[in-house]
């Protein structure tokens, strides 16, 4: 390892860069370079320093376009200090070596954020000499060491006390990848963004590049014998890893997929009322609004399926009570695996801490976020690629067609959407039967993943009967994720004692199932909307 003798700081971000640059003067007796701007800070700060264009005897040009763009600069970093023929080069052009580069980014990203920037002015914000210096110190991390972000000045200066002024290899080669991540992050950017300004309609356009950022690993994979872990989308400002575990064990992969759905029922139902979701292998197994209270909504949507509400994953959409805490721990005790809500009372947490394992997740105003979560697409792995689909994220409801003698009301109405919104998150095929209640609507019967429309109506009823909600299917309504390519899914379900059917219709047998409604007194609706869920 051989000691720095000369750095060149190249800074936009100038948080940490005074100590750093203290640190290399005053303890291993450092050359600095620096540009105009960074070295004002410098200079401002009683650090001495060389300029750049004294350095290279060329002037910055072009409103500070071309700073570093020069072959003492570029040389400086690229040369091989083992290779004679570099040797010999840099001896014949007076190229001096430069052994850190110390250099971040104009904030591209940062920049297009703002409302209303032109053109012109994100135009600006491209670096181009930057990462010309970082890249090149990259290719050149057997001599050179490069420092592409304040993040790294800590361990920089340890480094450096701890091996009298040189760097490891380890550590260049792990900054090295660490620059061309960072590059990969800020090309990208800059190509989405020119291919949004420039056909902003093409909501799939030829190319879509993504980086994505580790947050942290699972527990396990999908199965126990599985490497799994959880990576951000590196453009998406709102996602999971806004969420704060407050407690419990390590989140695993099928706990990710599991809130993941779970937030999204969340944000179909928003906050106008005191929703609950109960979910388990990502589909609903229970669901309640109410529209004066916490608690009975979550009462209600445990009371769909106990059983499958064990190990589940619990989602509220308001502030958890010491009363729900007391209720899951103490009353019912049951064994939750996830639980969620946007914030807790702090008697709450101290009941709820009592599972140690149980994973307790805290995600404030995440709900408000709804249009700008749904801005990103959906992007499912296949052999090989990839599939990408807009999100899901419109109304339930294209249209309201009621296309059946029988009309309903408006509670009725409400009870409907309710139960499609539940089928909508359940997966396809999927049927949701729902009742009303004093203060709200719950599910009190949900079937998923069936092959025909017809069973998975006959599970929907079996589980609420099991679930002592036989009575409660008297009168209640239902919703499936697509139509009824035949009368039998329509026939069972009245047999049953549901009143009101709601599908998107488009069947070519459409006649045929509106005929049987009616000759069953059974209110029939067409949303004109499929929601399948795969």
């Amino acid at each position: 390892m051989k000691a720095i003798k000369r750095v060149l700081i190249s800074v936009f971000d100038k948080s940490g860069i005074i100590e750093l640059a203290k640190i290399l003067k005053s303890e291993f007796k450092v050359e600095i370079l620096s540009t105009e701007t960074t070295g004002a800070l410098l200079e401002k700060n009683g650090i001495k320093y060389t300029k750049i264009s004294e350095f290279t005897d060329s002037p910055e040009m072009f409103d500070g376009r071309i700073k570093t763009l020069h072959p003492k600069i570029e040389g400086g970093i690229l040369y091989r200090r083992g290779l004679q023929k570099d040797i010999d080069d840099a001896n014949k052009y007076d190229i001096k070596p430069i052994d850190m580069v110390v250099c971040n980014l104009y904030q591209f990203k940062e920049a297009i954020e703002k409302p209303g920037i032109a053109l012109d002015d994100a135009l600006e914000m491209i670096d181009i000499g930057g990462p010309t210096m970082i890249r090149a110190a990259a290719k050149n991390f057997p001599d050179v060491i490069v420092v592409p972000s304040p993040d790294y000045y800590g361990e920089i200066i340890d480094e450096l006390r701890k091996n009298k002024g040189a760097i490891t290899e380890k550590t260049r080669i792990l900054l090295a990848q660490e620059v061309f991540s960072i590059m990969a992050d800020y090309n990208a950017a800059i190509a989405n963004y020119l291919q949004k300004y420039y056909n902003p309609e093409a909501l799939l356009p030829k190319t879509i590049i993504k980086v994505y950022e580790k947050v942290q690993d699972c527990r396990y994979g999908e199965n126990w014998d599985q490497t799994a872990a959880y990576y951000k989308d590196s453009f998406a400002k709102h996602g999971l890893h806004n969420l704060r575990q407050i407690s419990g064990k390590e989140i695993s992969f099928n706990n990710y997929l599991d809130i993941d759905s779970c937030m999204q029922i969340l944000l179909d139902f928003g906050t106008e009322h005191y929703t609950t979701a109960i979910l388990k292998h990502t589909s609903p197994n229970g669901v309640a609004i109410d529209k004066k209270d916490q608690l009975s909504s979550v009462k209600k949507a445990f009371s769909t399926d106990p059983l499958s509400a064990f190990g589940g994953i619990w989602g509220i959409n308001k502030e958890l009570t010491k009363d729900i805490a007391d209720f899951i721990v103490n009353k019912e005790k049951i064994f939750v695996e996830v639980l969620m809500a946007p914030s807790y009372e702090d008697d709450a947490l101290q009941i709820l801490k009592q599972k140690k394992n149980m994973i307790i997740i805290e995600y404030q105003d995440f709900l408000d976020k709804r249009n700008d979560i749904y801005k990103s697409l959906e992007i499912r792995s296949v052999l090989g690629g990839v599939l990408i689909q807009q999100y899901d994220s419109k109304s339930v409801i294209k249209e309201w067609n009621v296309v059946s003698k029988k009309k309903v009301n408006n509670i009725e109405k409400e009870a409907l959407i309710f139960a499609y919104k539940v089928s909508k998150w359940a997966k396809s095929n999927s049927a949701c039967f729902a009742q009303i209640y004093d203060n709200g609507i719950y599910s009190i019967g949900i079937g998923a993943g069936q092959q025909s429309r017809v069973h998975v109506v006959k599970l929907a009823i079996q589980k609420a009967i099991e679930f002592g909600h036989k009575d409660e299917l008297k009168d209640s309504f239902m919703g499936t994720d697509s139509f009824f390519p035949f009368p039998d899914g329509l026939e069972v379900t009245v047999e049953a004692g549901a009143k009101a059917i709601i599908n998107p219709g488009g069947s070519i047998r459409d006649d045929a199932v509106i005929k049987r409604a009616n000759e069953l007194g059974c209110a029939l609706v067409f949303c004109g909307k499929r929601v399948f869920r795969h």
